[in-house]
Protein backbone atom coordinates (compact mmCIF):
# COMPACT_ATOMS: atom_id res chain seq x y z
CA UNK A 1 0.00 0.00 0.00
CA UNK A 2 2.81 2.11 0.97
CA UNK A 3 4.64 1.56 -2.47
CA UNK A 4 1.54 1.81 -4.15
CA UNK A 5 0.69 5.47 -2.34
CA UNK A 6 4.78 6.41 -3.48
CA UNK A 7 4.05 5.28 -7.20
CA UNK A 8 0.99 7.71 -7.30
CA UNK A 9 2.87 10.56 -6.13
CA UNK A 10 5.78 10.41 -8.33
CA UNK A 11 3.29 9.94 -11.21
CA UNK A 12 1.78 13.21 -10.36
CA UNK A 13 5.25 14.69 -9.56
CA UNK A 14 6.75 13.42 -12.56
CA UNK A 15 2.75 14.98 -14.40
CA UNK A 16 3.75 18.20 -13.01
CA UNK A 17 7.18 18.48 -14.06
CA UNK A 18 5.93 17.28 -17.40
CA UNK A 19 2.74 19.99 -17.72
CA UNK A 20 5.52 23.03 -16.14
CA UNK A 21 8.05 21.87 -18.91
CA UNK A 22 6.09 23.36 -21.78
CA UNK A 23 4.51 26.64 -22.04
CA UNK A 24 2.69 28.58 -24.88
CA UNK A 25 3.77 32.28 -26.28
CA UNK A 26 0.99 34.24 -27.45
CA UNK A 27 1.35 36.00 -30.81
CA UNK A 28 2.22 39.21 -28.99
CA UNK A 29 4.78 38.22 -26.96
CA UNK A 30 8.33 37.72 -27.44
CA UNK A 31 10.12 35.15 -24.99
CA UNK A 32 13.70 34.80 -23.26
CA UNK A 33 14.54 31.51 -21.76
CA UNK A 34 17.28 31.60 -18.68
CA UNK A 35 18.91 29.06 -17.10
CA UNK A 36 20.23 30.16 -13.84
CA UNK A 37 19.78 33.63 -14.75
CA UNK A 38 21.75 33.66 -17.87
CA UNK A 39 20.16 33.77 -21.77
CA UNK A 40 19.89 29.96 -23.40
CA UNK A 41 17.09 30.50 -26.25
CA UNK A 42 14.92 33.67 -27.44
CA UNK A 43 11.63 32.69 -28.42
CA UNK A 44 9.90 35.09 -31.33
CA UNK A 45 7.67 32.70 -33.07
CA UNK A 46 3.99 32.28 -31.12
CA UNK A 47 3.01 28.84 -30.18
CA UNK A 48 4.12 25.83 -27.74
CA UNK A 49 7.71 25.73 -26.41
CA UNK A 50 9.88 23.65 -24.53
CA UNK A 51 11.68 24.27 -21.24
CA UNK A 52 13.53 22.02 -18.59
CA UNK A 53 11.46 22.47 -15.64
CA UNK A 54 13.03 23.30 -12.30
CA UNK A 55 16.24 24.59 -14.40
CA UNK A 56 15.30 27.06 -16.93
CA UNK A 57 13.11 29.96 -16.21
CA UNK A 58 10.77 31.98 -18.80
CA UNK A 59 11.21 35.96 -19.16
CA UNK A 60 8.09 37.31 -21.94
CA UNK A 61 7.65 40.78 -23.13
CA UNK A 62 5.36 42.35 -24.87
CA UNK A 63 5.62 42.59 -28.76
CA UNK A 64 2.98 45.36 -29.31
CA UNK A 65 4.02 48.58 -29.81
CA UNK A 66 3.90 51.10 -26.86
CA UNK A 67 3.11 54.64 -26.42
CA UNK A 68 6.18 57.06 -24.15
CA UNK A 69 4.64 60.10 -23.33
CA UNK A 70 6.60 61.58 -20.41
CA UNK A 71 5.35 64.61 -18.45
CA UNK A 72 6.61 68.42 -20.29
CA UNK A 73 9.82 69.15 -20.23
CA UNK A 74 11.96 72.08 -20.00
CA UNK A 75 15.03 73.20 -22.06
CA UNK A 76 17.17 76.41 -22.49
CA UNK A 77 17.51 77.62 -26.66
CA UNK A 78 20.74 78.87 -27.73
CA UNK A 79 19.61 82.43 -27.25
CA UNK A 80 19.10 81.40 -23.22
CA UNK A 81 14.99 81.54 -24.04
CA UNK A 82 12.87 78.51 -22.02
CA UNK A 83 10.95 76.29 -23.88
CA UNK A 84 8.65 73.83 -22.73
CA UNK A 85 8.50 71.26 -24.79
CA UNK A 86 5.51 67.75 -25.29
CA UNK A 87 6.78 64.80 -26.88
CA UNK A 88 5.86 61.01 -27.70
CA UNK A 89 7.39 58.39 -29.32
CA UNK A 90 6.17 54.73 -30.06
CA UNK A 91 8.63 51.67 -29.45
CA UNK A 92 8.44 48.13 -29.44
CA UNK A 93 11.19 45.37 -28.34
CA UNK A 94 13.30 44.79 -31.19
CA UNK A 95 16.19 42.06 -30.17
CA UNK A 96 14.58 40.38 -26.57
CA UNK A 97 18.04 39.14 -26.24
CA UNK A 98 19.53 42.76 -26.06
CA UNK A 99 16.56 43.85 -24.33
CA UNK A 100 16.78 41.29 -21.33
CA UNK A 101 20.39 41.67 -20.43
CA UNK A 102 20.02 45.72 -20.49
CA UNK A 103 16.54 46.70 -18.81
CA UNK A 104 15.02 44.61 -16.47
CA UNK A 105 11.53 45.73 -16.72
CA UNK A 106 9.22 47.75 -19.48
CA UNK A 107 8.91 50.57 -16.86
CA UNK A 108 13.48 50.31 -17.10
CA UNK A 109 12.91 50.49 -20.78
CA UNK A 110 10.56 53.77 -20.52
CA UNK A 111 12.90 55.56 -18.20
CA UNK A 112 15.83 54.82 -20.46
CA UNK A 113 14.21 56.27 -23.40
CA UNK A 114 12.91 59.13 -21.74
CA UNK A 115 16.19 59.67 -20.60
CA UNK A 116 18.04 59.28 -23.98
CA UNK A 117 14.92 61.88 -25.74
CA UNK A 118 15.27 64.48 -22.92
CA UNK A 119 19.33 64.38 -23.88
CA UNK A 120 19.10 64.62 -27.40
CA UNK A 121 16.46 67.42 -27.30
CA UNK A 122 18.55 69.34 -24.91
CA UNK A 123 21.45 69.55 -26.78
CA UNK A 124 19.16 70.30 -30.46
CA UNK A 125 17.60 73.04 -28.38
CA UNK A 126 20.56 74.49 -27.45
CA UNK A 127 22.59 74.59 -30.40
CA UNK A 128 19.52 77.12 -32.13
CA UNK A 129 18.37 80.08 -31.32
CA UNK A 130 14.35 80.62 -30.57
CA UNK A 131 12.96 81.84 -33.59
CA UNK A 132 14.51 78.72 -35.50
CA UNK A 133 11.62 76.69 -33.53
CA UNK A 134 8.89 79.35 -34.24
CA UNK A 135 8.98 81.98 -36.48
CA UNK A 136 6.25 83.37 -39.54
CA UNK A 137 8.80 82.49 -41.95
CA UNK A 138 8.52 79.26 -43.14
CA UNK A 139 12.41 79.72 -44.62
CA UNK A 140 13.50 80.30 -41.50
CA UNK A 141 12.05 77.10 -39.29
CA UNK A 142 14.02 74.25 -38.66
CA UNK A 143 11.39 72.33 -35.93
CA UNK A 144 11.03 69.62 -38.67
CA UNK A 145 14.91 69.16 -38.84
CA UNK A 146 15.53 69.02 -35.65
CA UNK A 147 12.95 66.26 -35.17
CA UNK A 148 14.15 64.15 -37.60
CA UNK A 149 17.56 64.45 -36.42
CA UNK A 150 16.46 63.40 -33.05
CA UNK A 151 14.75 60.35 -33.98
CA UNK A 152 17.66 59.36 -36.29
CA UNK A 153 19.79 59.32 -33.39
CA UNK A 154 17.22 57.77 -30.88
CA UNK A 155 16.45 54.91 -33.08
CA UNK A 156 19.81 54.10 -33.52
CA UNK A 157 20.48 54.40 -29.39
CA UNK A 158 17.79 52.37 -28.89
CA UNK A 159 18.14 49.77 -30.52
CA UNK A 160 22.07 49.45 -30.15
CA UNK A 161 21.84 50.05 -26.61
CA UNK A 162 19.07 48.49 -25.63
CA UNK A 163 17.20 46.28 -28.08
CA UNK A 164 14.63 48.40 -28.60
CA UNK A 165 13.06 49.78 -32.07
CA UNK A 166 11.59 53.82 -31.68
CA UNK A 167 8.98 53.54 -35.08
CA UNK A 168 7.84 57.24 -34.31
CA UNK A 169 8.75 60.26 -32.47
CA UNK A 170 7.65 63.88 -32.78
CA UNK A 171 7.06 67.28 -30.41
CA UNK A 172 3.74 67.51 -30.12
CA UNK A 173 3.82 71.04 -28.51
CA UNK A 174 6.11 73.88 -27.67
CA UNK A 175 5.64 76.33 -25.23
CA UNK A 176 6.69 78.96 -22.75
CA UNK A 177 6.69 79.37 -19.07
CA UNK A 178 4.13 81.58 -17.51
CA UNK A 179 6.73 84.14 -17.04
CA UNK A 180 8.15 84.49 -20.68
CA UNK A 181 4.84 84.25 -22.47
CA UNK A 182 3.82 87.93 -22.20
CA UNK A 183 7.44 88.63 -23.86
CA UNK A 184 7.06 86.22 -26.46
CA UNK A 185 3.48 87.44 -27.50
CA UNK A 186 4.73 91.19 -27.28
CA UNK A 187 7.95 89.94 -29.65
CA UNK A 188 5.18 87.95 -32.32
CA UNK A 189 3.14 91.32 -32.20
CA UNK A 190 5.98 93.29 -33.17
CA UNK A 191 7.47 91.32 -35.88
CA UNK A 192 3.73 91.39 -37.13
CA UNK A 193 3.27 94.93 -37.20
CA UNK A 194 6.95 95.25 -38.39
CA UNK A 195 5.76 92.96 -41.50
CA UNK A 196 2.64 95.22 -42.09
CA UNK A 197 4.86 99.02 -42.14
CA UNK A 198 7.02 96.57 -44.96
CA UNK A 199 3.75 95.91 -46.83
CA UNK A 200 1.75 99.19 -46.26
CA UNK A 201 5.43 100.83 -47.72
CA UNK A 202 5.48 98.59 -50.46
CA UNK A 203 1.92 99.39 -51.17
CA UNK A 204 2.55 103.20 -51.03
CA UNK A 205 5.52 103.41 -53.22
CA UNK A 206 3.38 101.02 -55.74
CA UNK A 207 0.59 103.66 -55.65
CA UNK A 208 2.79 106.62 -56.74
CA UNK A 209 4.35 104.47 -59.09
CA UNK A 210 0.94 103.93 -60.78
CA UNK A 211 -0.19 107.66 -60.23
CA UNK A 212 2.59 109.13 -61.65
CA UNK A 213 2.18 106.63 -64.44
CA UNK A 214 -1.07 107.88 -64.68
CA UNK A 215 0.04 111.32 -64.60
CA UNK A 216 2.51 110.75 -67.73
CA UNK A 217 -0.17 109.31 -69.27
CA UNK A 218 -2.64 112.38 -69.04
CA UNK A 219 -0.36 114.40 -70.21
CA UNK A 220 0.88 112.80 -73.19
CA UNK A 221 -2.99 112.09 -73.93
CA UNK A 222 -3.79 116.24 -73.58
CA UNK A 223 -0.81 116.87 -75.04
CA UNK A 224 -1.24 115.26 -77.93
CA UNK A 225 -5.19 116.64 -78.27
CA UNK A 226 -3.91 120.30 -77.84
CA UNK A 227 -2.13 119.55 -80.88
CA UNK A 228 -4.47 117.49 -82.95
CA UNK A 229 -6.63 120.85 -81.68
CA UNK A 230 -4.20 123.36 -82.97
CA UNK A 231 -3.86 121.73 -86.09
CA UNK A 232 -7.36 121.31 -87.35
CA UNK A 233 -8.17 125.35 -85.34
CA UNK A 234 -5.51 126.36 -87.97
CA UNK A 235 -6.75 124.24 -90.95
CA UNK A 236 -10.34 125.70 -89.95
CA UNK A 237 -8.96 129.78 -90.04
CA UNK A 238 -6.97 128.79 -93.29
CA UNK A 239 -10.22 127.67 -94.63
CA UNK A 240 -12.34 130.68 -93.24
CA UNK A 241 -9.55 132.91 -94.59
CA UNK A 242 -10.03 131.81 -98.07
CA UNK A 243 -13.76 131.91 -97.82
CA UNK A 244 -14.10 135.07 -96.83
CA UNK A 245 -11.69 136.20 -99.16
CA UNK A 246 -13.31 134.80 -102.09
CA UNK A 247 -16.46 136.13 -100.86
CA UNK A 248 -14.83 139.91 -101.02
CA UNK A 249 -13.41 139.33 -104.13
CA UNK A 250 -16.56 138.30 -105.43
CA UNK A 251 -18.69 141.45 -104.18
CA UNK A 252 -16.20 144.24 -102.51
CA UNK A 253 -19.26 146.67 -102.22
CA UNK A 254 -21.29 144.63 -100.46
CA UNK A 255 -18.48 143.49 -98.16
CA UNK A 256 -18.04 147.07 -97.26
CA UNK A 257 -21.74 147.59 -96.87
CA UNK A 258 -21.99 144.64 -93.95
CA UNK A 259 -18.95 146.04 -92.48
CA UNK A 260 -20.54 149.43 -92.19
CA UNK A 261 -23.73 147.54 -90.48
CA UNK A 262 -21.57 146.41 -88.18
CA UNK A 263 -20.01 149.41 -87.05
CA UNK A 264 -23.33 151.00 -86.55
CA UNK A 265 -24.32 147.48 -84.32
CA UNK A 266 -21.22 148.18 -82.08
CA UNK A 267 -21.80 151.92 -81.67
CA UNK A 268 -25.30 152.47 -82.27
CA UNK A 269 -27.97 152.08 -79.50
CA UNK A 270 -31.11 153.35 -77.73
CA UNK A 271 -28.97 155.86 -75.68
CA UNK A 272 -26.43 156.76 -78.12
CA UNK A 273 -26.79 160.55 -79.57
CA UNK A 274 -24.81 160.61 -83.28
CA UNK A 275 -23.76 164.04 -84.10
CA UNK A 276 -22.64 164.37 -87.70
CA UNK A 277 -21.93 166.88 -90.56
CA UNK A 278 -24.47 166.73 -93.55
CA UNK A 279 -21.95 165.63 -95.90
CA UNK A 280 -20.84 162.48 -93.63
CA UNK A 281 -20.40 159.71 -95.60
CA UNK A 282 -21.46 157.73 -92.64
CA UNK A 283 -24.78 159.94 -92.28
CA UNK A 284 -25.25 160.14 -96.00
CA UNK A 285 -25.54 156.20 -95.81
CA UNK A 286 -28.09 156.39 -92.37
CA UNK A 287 -30.60 158.88 -94.36
CA UNK A 288 -30.08 158.23 -98.00
CA UNK A 289 -29.01 154.60 -98.29
CA UNK A 290 -26.78 152.29 -100.40
CA UNK A 291 -28.26 154.11 -103.63
CA UNK A 292 -27.04 157.25 -103.07
CA UNK A 293 -23.40 156.02 -102.27
CA UNK A 294 -23.30 153.92 -105.76
CA UNK A 295 -24.22 157.42 -107.37
CA UNK A 296 -21.37 159.15 -106.32
CA UNK A 297 -18.88 156.76 -107.12
CA UNK A 298 -17.85 157.69 -111.08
Amino acid sequence: MKNARIGILAVLVVGLLLASAFFAVDVTELAVITQFGRPVKVVTDPGLQFRIPLVQQVRRFDARLQVLEPQQSEFLSNDKKNVVVTYFAVWRVADPLRYFRALPSEAAAESQLTDVISSELGAALAAVPFDELINTDIDKRRLREMVAEIKNTVKTVGHEEYGIEVVEFDVRRLSFPDQNRRSVFERMRAERERIARRYRSEGEEEARKVRAQANGEESRILAEAYKQAEILRGEGEAAATRIFGEAIARDPEFYEFTRTLEAYRNFLDDKTTLILPSDSELMRLLTEGLEARESRQP
